[in-house]
């Protein structure tokens, strides 16, 4: 399937973005012609429910943040082959395409952070301050989409797979180190919990002022659009 929206125009500018056009259409390629696009869509989503497990049994053993990271790479390969196989065989399905891999992306989203706030290393409630900053960004270009015809993927350089690159290293680090900062109502704060509500409140600064400016460009455009109707009436 594709994740591309008809009649949107894709925005997406990442740093890993010239590498992974270079090389994903070459792996898409190289697959066998019994894989298709819903089976990778479908691979992505368990490697979803294996990190949100994985991070899970760190209590355990912190030698579970192995299938974790090995599970985010799986999530990559998937995620990022599901449209680009359907693009190369020319078996596009625009709609369902981007309904539904933008539904799986949401509950990956929802699944990792959960796995996360339920692990030794985040608060459970900073896991969902989290997935809440990121549905609300979700919802915004969503909107997007539709009252601007702009479907952009990445801020700042930054995009998924920029992201799970940042993920994987975090996950490499906090085994080791991942020290009690302060304690606020008698819970301890750790590092990363920190950086979770630093996230958060990135998503909520973007979203609120990217909501903000394109309200007042969409409302000087309906203006102007209704000024040229009254010219010409």
């Amino acid at each position: 399937m594709t994740s591309e929206q008809p009649k949107a125009k894709r925005e997406i500018r990442t740093l890993t973005g010239p590498l992974e056009r270079a090389i994903l259409p070459k792996m898409a390629r190289a697959l066998p012609a019994w894989v298709t696009p819903d089976h990778l869509t479908l691979l992505g989503l368990v490697a979803a429910v294996m990190i949100a497990v994985g991070y899970y049994l760190t209590r355990l053993s912190t030698w579970w943040m192995v299938l974790v990271n090995a599970s985010i790479v799986l999530h990559w390969y998937a995620d990022s082959l599901d449209g680009t196989l359907a693009r190369v065989r020319k078996i596009e399905r625009e709609r369902y395409g981007y309904f539904v891999d933008h539904i799986c992306d949401a509950m990956t989203a929802v699944l990792v952070c959960l796995g996360l706030g339920a692990s030794l290393y985040m608060d459970l409630r900073v896991g969902l301050l989290l997935v809440i900053g990121y549905l609300m960004m979700n919802i915004y270009v969503h909107v997007a989409v539709y009252a601007k015809g702009e479907f952009k993927l990445s801020y700042g350089r930054f995009g998924p797979t920029e992201v799970r690159i940042a993920l994987f290293a975090v996950n490499i680090v906090v085994p080791f180190w991942n020290p009690r900062v302060y304690v606020v109502l008698g819970c301890p704060c750790r590092v990363l919990d920190l950086v979770g509500l630093a996230i958060t409140a990135v998503f909520l600064t973007v979203f609120t002022a990217c909501s903000m400016r394109d309200a007042r460009e969409l409302d000087r455009r309906d203006r102007a659009a209704r000024a040229e109707s009254s010219k010409g009436a």
